[in-house]
């Protein structure tokens, strides 16, 4: 008995080892098919194997969190925290004013760029923004940073979900 039962063993590696190699031959969308079926079967074990290939695809079914951020120049002024959060502020501010005017989901940082803010500001680009500049920043909108802020963060979760 002890023979059969190491034979039945082997069979069931052969097998799944097969199973896997399997797997890798499977289009895509009849992988993504087999989850789902495997899914509704409670056929956890080949779910597994299942989600392993998906995964090793790259075919991941919930999209990855979006990032949204931006680089500052590497520059004395941006270097300077309090210098940096006024411009960031101030950027922002706008950014979230035309999200909400647009509709916009996306990340507030592809809507316009840190060189045409500070363009319009101070009449130069980021990276040549230097200390006598930052009263520019530090008053700009300084009275509504809050309610817009308020009010994007409602939007976000009314109109976005987030």
């Amino acid at each position: 008995m002890n023979t059969s039962l190491k034979a039945v063993a082997v069979f069931i590696a052969l097998a799944g080892s097969a199973w896997a190699e399997d797997l890798q031959d499977l289009p895509d969308d009849t992988l993504l098919g087999e989850v789902v079926t495997a899914t509704e079967n409670g056929e956890e074990e080949r779910l597994l194997d299942l989600m392993r290939e998906v995964q090793a695809r790259g075919l991941l079914m919930f999209p990855k969190p979006q990032t949204c951020t931006f680089s500052y120049p590497d520059t004395d002024f941006f270097g300077n925290e309090i210098f940096r959060g006024a411009v960031r502020w101030g950027f922002g501010t706008d950014l979230r004013e035309l999200a909400m005017s647009q509709g916009f989901c996306g990340c507030i940082y592809d809507l316009g760029s840190l060189d045409a803010f500070t363009q319009e500001r101070i009449g130069k680009a980021a990276q040549d923004a230097i200390t006598s500049d930052f009263s520019v920043f530090r008053k700009y909108r300084r009275s509504d940073w809050s309610d817009v802020n308020e009010r994007y963060q409602i939007f976000q979760l009314e109109r976005c979900g987030s």
